[in-house]
């Protein structure tokens, strides 16, 4: 059986790393500093919301975590990590769906 990991208190002059993900039914995500967690959070979606396509969950999944989180992480420099690959191409992205921009 494998132990959960202890939280730990942030410490503001390191590194935050915001690691998000999503499945049919929920999304989560987990703040850490040299990859051990700060703070987690999870969300069960919503009949409309588990309709959205894959990619559309794991991007909401990054939004919901920076507005979650948004307090340790602006005007810091921080890393995200997720695992849909076409999201590395997030920044690159001209206009967002109007759901992601608010």
């Amino acid at each position: 059986m494998t132990e959960a990991p202890d939280m730990r208190l942030p410490d503001f002059t390191k590194v935050f790393e915001v690691e998000c993900d999503a499945s049919g039914v929920g999304i989560g995500g987990v703040l850490s500093q040299e990859r051990h967690p700060v703070a987690c959070f999870s969300e069960k979606l919503n009949d409309a919301k588990q309709r959205y396509s894959t990619y559309d969950k794991e991007l909401y999944a990054i939004v919901q975590a920076l507005r979650y989180w948004h307090h340790y992480l602006l005007p810091q420099e921080f890393v995200l990590y997720s695992d849909h690959e076409a999201l590395r191409y997030l920044t690159s992205q001209k206009r967002l769906n109007s759901r992601y921009s608010s």
